[in-house]
């Protein structure tokens, strides 16, 4: 079979969409990452139409990808083939490692484990569909600028400690100015809860999921994660979402937290890493 790989176009939008027929969950990521960064696109084309598409997430040090072959052609090479070439063009943008996630089996294991990926952790995907959650009276505002390094040390110091809590290796994330550019640009979807004038916790909000949450570490088990929790899950059902979504670390105990306000776990997924330079 006469396989040819191409730079992904929006044409094959709806052609990519019809091949990932099979998922709905991988078919809505891989048309997401197309959506945003279309120029990091490629697939995979046979006598008898598109095979495999694949895609990475930017031109940054380290970087997401992910790929999908059609299911009656696994097992050929194509998905090899199409992973070196995704390698290959994040190498030449200046990607030196990258990391992919995969609902956790052993056919997409035993795939990324052959081409030298490596486990990092997994993660749970979990999903709230209830009706509105109760807020306790704290004060919680949308974020502005001004807000920028409470913020950004509260995100920090946080997931730093999560990340060693779970056996993972961490190190603080320092302030940015293209990190705040960002903040202010997605400002109407962050939240902050303020005690005594002081941001104690973040919440970050995306489509339909919340997309980041932390507390202050010395701010910790005093229910405030609970509460800011709680009030992006009604910000989102107040936009119209159905289902709310949130990923949490396996290990991480926030876990039982969003258990006890009604989310369950819909899937695990293992992620990989690899250095590629």
């Amino acid at each position: 079979m006469e396989l040819c790989i191409k730079a992904y176009k929006d044409e094959y939008k709806s052609i990519v969409s019809d091949l990932i027929s099979d998922n709905s969950f991988v078919r809505e990521d891989i048309i997401g990452c197309l959506d945003r960064c279309p120029q990091c696109g490629w697939i995979v084309e046979g006598e008898c139409g598109v095979l495999a598409v694949g895609v990475f997430t930017g031109a940054s040090k380290k970087t997401s990808m992910t790929l999908y072959v059609k299911a009656s052609k696994r097992k050929e090479g194509i998905g090899s083939m199409l992973l070196k070439s995704l390698e290959e063009s994040m190498r030449s943008v200046g990607v030196e490692e990258t990391v992919c996630d995969f609902k956790a089996n052993e056919l997409e294991k035993s795939f990324l484990y052959k081409n030298r990926y490596k486990h990092w952790f997994h993660s749970n995907l979990m999903a709230y569909t209830g009706c509105k959650l109760i807020v306790d009276n704290h004060e919680i505002i949308n974020y502005e600028d001004k807000y920028y390094d409470e913020c950004q040390k509260v995100f920090s110091e946080s997931f730093h400690k999560m990340r060693l809590s779970v056996g993972l290796e961490s190190t603080l994330s320092l302030p940015s100015e293209k990190e705040r550019r960002e903040y202010k640009e997605n400002a109407e979807n962050i939240f902050v809860l303020r005690h005594n004038n002081q941001i104690v916790a973040v919440v970050r909000i995306e489509d339909n999921e919340i997309d980041a949450v932390a507390v202050g570490v010395e701010h910790q088990g005093k229910g405030y994660g609970k509460s800011l929790v709680s009030y992006a899950v009604n910000k989102l059902l107040d936009r119209g979402c159905i289902k709310v979504t949130l990923w949490v670390v396996e290990g991480n105990p926030a876990k039982f937290l969003y258990e006890k306000l009604g989310f369950i776990a819909e899937r695990t997924h293992e992620f990989v890493v690899k250095s590629i330079k």
